[in-house]
């Protein structure tokens, strides 16, 4: 069967490999059928493991994270609710269950954290199998709306993680696919939300998720803005995507005294910040990581609830004969970037312009 194989950072090959045998007892074969590109694929890609949780020796790798796949066999243990021919998304998370953050049920913060697409082989082949536990059942949803479950999840996390309630003021810096899914994530528990981002594009997508404002500039008129829209005391939640370093200080600039600063944006950067802000204001900053079984569960349900806008997020697909392409197109981000895919079967809608 044919696999994309990254052998070394920027070396990827397809390459035909040893299909899966019969699943085990609680094991479950799939075959996947579209893959959501993101920044840790590209992290992976060019190896800036620095910039990723449970950073190790990646290579070689199929990878591929975010996918929706259908049921080809089932082991004789697993859940009933799982049968051959259904449509599911991958929950890509696997935790010890023995260090700390495991024993007081935080797996997703795992100190031996790992990832289906990035610690272990993902999505990006014609065949895989996985533990059942993995596997959620998505329904009706088309395979482009459950690839993005898994981006979806990581914002209902975020969401938990900012402790958010129904009315309140949130800043959401970015609006890339995380920063949109959090945009979607906010308003559907009620939360007001402008969002950040330099492209007009995804400003304009950022409404269409329930932004009520959106705002651009240099460093200081974006905090302006926050601060103007949220009364002029600054909104008591900032959720940062981007993972820029310069982001953080305009996070804990903008938000309000006695708020709470969420970072979910990866980098391996080194953000430069003014350390006498916190006890000023005795802001809480705290990292949001992946994403739980129930903050999977909880995306699949919003997905399905939200997926007329959500089909707008995706907007080049390749085959998976294309898929250096397709990472390029990620890397380079073009503008009319915002989702690039990778079909598994089929051939490629749209094409990825600079």
């Amino acid at each position: 069967m044919l696999a994309a194989v990254t052998q070394a950072p920027g070396a990827l090959a397809l390459e035909d490999v040893p299909p899966p045998g019969p699943p085990g007892p609680v094991d479950i074969v799939l075959r996947p059928e579209v893959v959501g590109i993101c920044g840790s694929d590209l992290h992976v890609y060019n190896g800036d493991a620095g910039a990723l949780s449970g950073a190790r020796n990646f290579f070689p790798r199929v990878q591929g994270h975010e996918f929706s796949a259908i049921i080809e066999a089932t082991g004789p243990e697993c859940p009933a609710g799982l049968r051959p021919g259904d449509r599911v998304a991958v929950w890509p998370l696997r935790s010890c269950g023995r260090c700390y953050p495991c024993r007081i049920g935080r797996p997703n913060a795992c100190v031996s954290l790992e990832l289906f697409g990035i610690h272990r082989d993902g999505g990006l082949q014609e065949r895989l199998c996985l533990p059942a536990a993995q596997v959620f059942g998505i329904g009706d949803l088309d395979p482009a709306a459950g690839a993005f479950i898994e981006p979806m999840s990581i914002a209902v996390h975020a969401r938990h993680r900012a402790e958010m309630r129904a009315g309140q003021r949130v800043a959401v810096l970015g609006a890339g696919p995380i920063g949109l899914a959090t945009v979607l994530a906010a308003t559907a528990a009620g939360a007001r939300v402008l969002a950040t981002d330099p492209v007009p594009g995804r400003r304009e997508l950022a409404t269409r998720m329930g932004a009520e404002a959106v705002a651009w500039g240099s460093h200081d008129e974006v905090v302006a803005a926050i601060r103007q829209w949220a009364r002029g005391e600054g909104p008591p939640r900032v959720i940062d995507t981007t993972g820029a370093p310069a982001a953080l200080a305009q996070a804990t600039e903008a938000v309000c005294a006695a708020g709470r600063v969420v970072v979910v944006g990866m980098s391996a950067a080194t953000a430069p910040l003014r350390p006498g802000i916190f006890p000023e204001k005795e802001i809480d900053v705290v990292g949001s990581s992946c994403a739980t079984a129930a903050d999977f569960r909880a995306a699949t349900q919003l997905v399905r609830a939200h997926r007329k806008a959500i089909a707008a997020l995706p907007t080049h697909r390749f085959p998976l004969a294309e898929v250096r392409d397709a990472i390029e197109c990620a890397a380079n981000s073009p503008p009319d970037v915002i989702k690039v895919l990778v079909t598994i079967t089929g051939k490629a809608v749209e094409e990825c312009h600079e």
